[in-house]
């Protein structure tokens, strides 16, 4: 399986060189993408030194943006794209594991981290909820729709439509994938934090995940276009 890595990365130049480097020490290690999303630090220049490849936004868009764009940026070379954090939160030796968890047919392969006292009580209590709900509309189980850290077969990236935005693209996968039929696993992955700062803001993010929820529950009744044509194309496969 030809697998590449892809890395949203925006403030990110104190982490991101140990995250590539373990990247690269991996057995077969996969090809590199950074989405520079308009950092003012030197993330592209630590990733460029490195020698992954190096996407660069004039401006912060946004994680889902920065996701979307690697995407596209991909699309049609690899079998499956691995999206990992930039701030070292996400193990990369974990990532054949997610390998292995596709090879034995799952289509989108999730990260589960690990509940420890480590993790904020507020993004336990946010994650706990937001992931029940997202299961709920999903029909499968997913116990973190929050972890960044996946897996996505080529197949699932083609035929789901997604949005740019920020993070609530992440579930928004999760649940149009899950209702075009693709089957959804878990691997487990500890739970890491240090001292890296999150660009989740409470005010702005976690509105925009209910907003989508609320609009994925919609959907479930009244699919939108984007939606019955992929159905359409899966049908006619």
């Amino acid at each position: 399986m030809r697998v590449a890595a892809l890395i949203p990365a925006y403030q990110a130049a104190a982490h991101l060189g140990e995250v590539i480097l373990r990247l690269q020490a991996l057995a077969g290690p996969p090809d590199i993408l950074v989405v520079d999303d308009g950092s003012r630090d030197a993330t592209a220049a630590v990733a460029c030194a490195l020698g992954a490849r190096v996407l660069s936004f004039a401006g912060n868009r946004g994680k889902g943006s920065a996701l979307v764009a690697g995407f596209e940026a991909l699309r049609g070379d690899y079998d499956a794209v691995v999206t990992l954090d930039a701030d070292g939160q996400h193990p990369p030796e974990c990532l054949p594991d997610f390998v292995r968890a596709a090879e034995a047919g799952a289509d989108l392969v999730l990260g589960r981290r690990e509940r420890t006292p480590d993790m904020p009580w507020e993004r336990r209590f946010a994650n706990d909820f937001s992931s029940r709900w997202t299961a709920m509309l999903a029909g499968q189980t997913v116990s973190d729709s929050q972890c960044g850290y996946r897996l996505h077969r080529s197949t699932v990236l083609a035929r789901t439509p997604i949005s740019p935005g920020r993070y609530e693209l992440e579930t928004e996968i999760i649940v149009r994938a899950a209702r075009l039929g693709f089957r959804i696993a878990e691997v487990a992955i500890p739970t890491v934090y240090a001292n890296e700062e999150s660009h989740m803001r409470r005010t702005r993010d976690v509105p925009r995940i209910v907003g989508a929820l609320l609009r994925l529950g919609c959907e479930g009744v009244a699919p939108p276009p984007e939606m019955r044509r992929a159905r359409a194309a899966g049908s006619a496969r």
